[in-house]
């Protein structure tokens, strides 16, 4: 497929973008992810990885927008374990009544580190099954 991202063309499949990926390791998933045969990766890690484009030259969303035209899954940390997820906001509220900013920056902090983990685990139980 082709694209335009940042005013440069760009000629991209799926196929291409697994091959790159395929070996490498994720980075840490700050805000959102790709679900890839190899692991969860970062957009802007498998942008710059299959343009060789300086990271500052596009951005995530643009990176999620390709990512996404050609059929890849990419979802934020935060809908991971939505269960977890309190049903409203109350629970979400200082003892004071107050919303309480890192309360909520904890919580997001606690989902991308089991998106993190849950990467992780899916990784480790392939190269089990390698054995």
């Amino acid at each position: 497929m082709k694209f335009l991202v940042g005013g440069r063309e760009l000629e991209l499949t799926q196929s291409r973008v697994v091959e790159t990926m395929n070996g490498q390791e994720p980075e840490i998933v700050r805000e959102y992810f790709v679900e890839l045969p190899c692991g969860w990766f970062p957009p802007k890690q498998i942008m710059a990885a299959v343009t060789e484009w300086e990271r500052s030259s596009f951005t995530s969303h643009e990176a999620i927008r390709v990512l996404s035209r050609l059929g890849l899954v990419c979802r934020r940390a935060d809908e991971l374990h939505s269960e977890v997820e309190p049903h409203d906001k109350k629970s979400v509220q200082s003892i004071d009544g107050f919303e309480d900013d890192r309360l909520r920056e904890i919580s997001t902090t606690i989902k991308v580190l089991q998106a993190a983990v849950a990467g992780l685990a899916d990784r480790l139980s392939k190269l089990e099954g390698l054995e």
